[in-house]
């Protein structure tokens, strides 16, 4: 009986182990979305991030990079790809003094040479800690053309794909607010 007690401990022990390893790896891992990302233009027509949280502080930095052939969420569903020299993205410091909604400007973008009117670009904003981030934006320079300052453009999540949208400011704070 203790020969079958040790052995039923040698076959449980490894799948005890690695059920709690697998379950930390799990939540260990995801930041939570504690906000929104929308991209929009300043009064110069320059293209600034904007950033809604709930979260208790700001997201430190706005991260942005070039999609790599993948689809714009627009209703034109063009194909986009980085037919341009390669553009490393960059990271934009959010000021810790920064209140919800924010703006943030995108020094250097777009890019030098431009990149074709087809060319996707992402941009969310992070913790440094990767205690939390906001939902992403993607966008594509020739839908920058047409934006008014005082609107965003931001990226929802419908039927489990991307559908862009123009909102208010006071619409898009509601939907940093209501992210937690």
């Amino acid at each position: 009986m203790a020969v079958q007690m040790l052995l039923r401990a040698r076959r449980i022990g490894p799948l005890l182990v690695a059920g709690v390893l697998a379950l930390t790896g799990l939540s260990a891992c995801t930041p939570t979305i504690k906000g929104i990302t929308g991209v929009g233009v300043d009064a110069d027509r320059q293209p600034v991030a904007v950033l809604s949280w709930c979260a208790d502080r700001p997201p430190d930095v706005v991260t942005f990079f070039a999609q790599r052939a993948s689809i714009s969420p627009s209703p034109s569903t063009v194909a986009t790809s980085t037919g341009w020299p390669y553009w490393p993205g960059r990271r934009y410091a959010v000021p810790r003094a920064a209140t919800s909604p924010t703006t943030v400007r995108l020094e250097g973008f777009p890019p030098d040479p431009t990149p074709g009117r087809h060319v996707a670009f992402r941009l969310f904003g992070v913790a440094s800690d990767n205690s939390f981030t906001s939902h992403s934006v993607t966008f594509r320079l020739a839908e920058l053309e047409d934006m008014q300052p005082g609107s965003v453009l931001i990226t929802d999540i419908v039927d489990n794909g991307e559908v862009q949208r123009s909102v208010s400011v006071d619409e898009f704070a509601s939907l940093g607010q209501n992210a937690c």
